[in-house]
């Protein structure tokens, strides 16, 4: 798929981090690791993570995490505004055109494609989390027993039939072969352009907050196999027979710069990230999207609890 190019806000939202971040005073922006995140729950949470183990070794910090969306912060990372933040091996198919779409779906193959692309570009992959926050459809409980839907040929069934379907998605989500676009090829059905919702971010707690209060009639909503909502809301995920979108693998990625600067961040973040497994994620996520605490605190209150980090 061909890479998008950065909207405007984008474009507008690195110069402002870049201009921020020269902000910084002059020593701790030259001696600190710069950490960022999406801004996202998930995001929130793993960045804080990466920010606690850090601290707890004494290698200097600058705290960037929530920064922006998913193209304002690889593009921050590619042009060294930023030095680690959390990615997930699935998104290599934005970064670097002409690869087989197969591999994407596969998590072994997914992740060492990207981290071997990446490694041209002077980026470090680091050992992910082997929860897979892959891209799923789900309705309300009572939408799913009032249809019997449980799967997205169900869903293609219904639309094919004439039934009410309004969608709410990412853009990227939507315009992805591996995403929407795919689906609708694979399960052969096609969903009007008014039957969409479209966000630039890939926020599902916008999107659930719609779904749950039927906001603009949206009975679909995208999700992601980590998000919280699962572990909260009365949610049906729609079956997926094909297996049609990537595997998200959460990972650290590090400018290689950085790493050589600070080589051991590598060792010390691998047996945290090979901790966070699906349902871990889940809970970890609605204690943040759905219960209001700070990602901070649950964040710290997890690596306690493992041994990473002392009380």
């Amino acid at each position: 798929m061909k890479h998008r190019s950065l909207p405007l806000l984008g474009l507008l939202a690195v110069i402002a981090a870049s201009l921020a971040l020269a902000g910084c005073s002059g020593t701790s922006r030259k001696d600190a690791v710069v950490v960022a995140s999406m801004i996202d729950s998930e995001g929130a949470l793993l960045g804080k993570m990466i920010v606690a183990m850090l601290e707890s070794k004494k290698i200097p910090v600058v705290d960037k995490t929530e920064f922006g969306t998913p193209d304002v912060l690889r593009r921050a990372l590619e042009a060294g505004e930023v030095h680690l933040v959390v990615d997930y091996t699935g998104s290599g198919q934005y970064y670097h055109e002409g690869q087989d779409p197969a591999v994407w779906s596969d998590p072994v193959r997914g992740y060492e494609a990207t981290r071997n692309l990446d490694a041209g570009k002077g980026i470090v992959w680091l050992t992910p989390s082997p929860a897979n926050n892959t891209e799923a459809l789900a309705v309300r409980r009572d939408f799913a027993l009032e249809t019997g839907m449980k799967s997205i040929p169900d869903l293609a069934a219904y639309v094919n039939g004439g039934g009410d379907i309004t969608l709410i998605c990412s853009q990227t989500y939507a315009d992805n072969p591996l995403g929407l676009l795919g689906i609708e090829e694979a399960y052969g059905f096609k969903l009007r352009k008014n039957q969409l919702v479209l966000l630039s971010s890939g926020n599902t707690a916008e999107m659930l907050k719609a779904l749950s209060e039927k906001t603009n009639n949206i009975n679909v909503s995208l999700v992601y196999g980590t998000d919280g909502a699962l572990d909260k809301l009365d949610l049906v995920v729609l079956e997926d027979p094909e297996s049609i979108p990537p595997v998200y693998l959460p990972a650290p990625v590090i400018l290689e710069t950085a790493l050589k600067k600070f080589p051991t961040i590598a060792g010390l973040l691998k047996p945290v990230f090979e901790s966070l497994d699906l349902v871990t994620l889940q809970k970890l996520n609605g204690a943040i999207a759905y219960d209001g605490r700070s990602a901070a605190e649950v964040s710290r209150e997890y690596l306690v609890e493992k041994g990473f980090l002392k009380k």
